[in-house]
């Protein structure tokens, strides 16, 4: 009798992961706009630290003149630490080619100013070594950055099938 001839074919996953309309995305991504908060007031909102880490600020728009890294401890409120750094005054005779966006007479320069003319907190990032770093969004430039890149909304499907916002 002859052996039937066995074929190797390569494993296939026959999940389709489902992807919002942009629509739907839309609407997300206006929303999370919507609630970030502008670093020169003082937050609403408390977002508590669950473990000792560290947070990269930066310095400016884009990160390019570095960032500050500061370390958190465990219950320690993250937006309200955030507020109290970019608040701080800033020596503008050692940076004087940095860009300030919201006044050039330097009567008293902060370190938000330096962002952008209207830097928003949307949010935190959590990197693969358990780092924290901050999602901004300007108001005024109409852009979402995180350090030296462009930042977009990760979204999953909660359990009742409706797109949600996927912290990381």
């Amino acid at each position: 009798m002859p052996q039937p001839k066995v074929e190797k074919q390569e494993p296939k996953l026959s999940l389709d992961t489902p992807k919002p309309s942009e629509k739907e995305l839309k609407a997300l991504t206006g929303i999370s706009r919507a609630m970030a908060w502008s670093v020169h007031r003082w937050p609403t909102e408390r977002r508590i630290c669950e473990y000792n880490t560290k947070i990269h600020l930066p310095r400016t728009y884009l990160s390019t003149k570095g960032e500050d890294v500061r370390p958190i401890r465990k219950g320690t409120d993250i937006n309200q630490l955030v507020h109290r750094h970019y608040m701080d005054t800033f020596d503008g005779e050692k940076n004087e080619d940095w860009v300030n966006y919201v006044h050039a007479d330097d009567v008293v320069m902060r370190k938000h100013e330096y962002l952008g003319p209207d830097p928003r907190v949307a949010g935190y990032y959590f990197d693969g070594y358990g780092e924290l770093h901050v999602r901004w969004w300007d108001g005024f430039l109409k852009d979402q950055w995180m350090g030296k890149d462009k930042w977009s909304l990760n979204v999953t499907l909660n359990t009742a099938g409706k797109w949600v916002v996927k912290e990381d």
